[in-house]
């Protein structure tokens, strides 16, 4: 009775057990990601971007993009958003609602791992809500705030289609949804080298993975506070 009482608190024990299944079709856990990309860009900034990402579960997320200038870096280390130009600190920001924080709870959620070891209340979404190529399809709330995510799964029970709250610079909020596909084997995973972005169902962005490293060894919280031990991905 208990069990039964916990799985539909939590959205059911379906869900869960879909979310599980995603886990194993990808591989395995995925403690961590760092991911260097080049990216075409629609809005806000238009243009061809390189970045690198750097996201440590269960929140922990850093954002570093090159530009004319350098590259400047945005961290976040899961309590406070900071930002550095050329390496020099910029800004320092503990509020609930930066841009940056949204950005790590996107990575998160997409993450699948956290969800599954959250409370976050889990459920089913209807045929009606899933797009062409997704078979089945979640909806993740976060309790804090109630922000609500959705998640797509393909035959095979990958991850294809994810959409959420975000925040972009030039742009706004909105709702950002993500559509990954070129998959490959890195690390005994299997993770996406392509990913398609749109803002309010607007084209935002095509972002093309160069070298993707999951499960970084040495990758740690205190990593994210200093930008010198945020790690690099150089390979595959």
């Amino acid at each position: 009775m208990m069990l039964a009482l916990a799985c539909a608190l939590a959205g059911g024990c379906a869900s869960r057990g879909l979310l599980e299944r995603a886990i194993r079709a990808r591989g395995g856990a995925l403690h961590s990601l760092v991911r260097q990309a080049e990216a075409d860009v629609q809005q806000g900034f238009p243009g061809t971007w390189q970045w690198r990402t750097v996201f440590l579960a269960p929140d922990d997320f850093a954002w570093s993009i090159v530009t004319a200038a350098g590259t400047d870096h945005y961290v976040f280390d899961g309590r406070v958003t900071r930002a550095f130009i050329g390496g020099r600190e910029v800004s320092v920001d503990a509020g609930q609602q930066t841009p940056l924080r949204e950005h790590a709870r996107f990575a998160s959620v997409t993450n699948l791992d956290t969800v599954v070891g959250s409370r976050m209340p889990i459920a089913p979404l209807p045929a009606v809500e899933l797009p062409p190529g997704v078979t089945a399809g979640l909806s993740v709330t976060v309790l804090d705030d109630g922000s609500r995510y959705r998640l797509g799964f393909d035959d095979r029970t990958r991850l294809v289609w994810a959409t959420g709250p975000i925040e972009m610079p030039e742009v706004g909020r909105g709702e950002v949804t993500a559509r990954y596909d070129d998959f490959r084997l890195v690390g005994g995973l299997w993770l996406p080298f392509r990913t398609t972005y749109e803002i309010n169902a607007r084209p935002l962005a095509v972002e093309r993975a160069i070298h993707v490293c999951p499960n970084e060894p040495g990758l740690a919280p205190a990593s994210f506070q200093s930008l010198d031990r945020l790690p690099a991905c150089n390979g595959p």
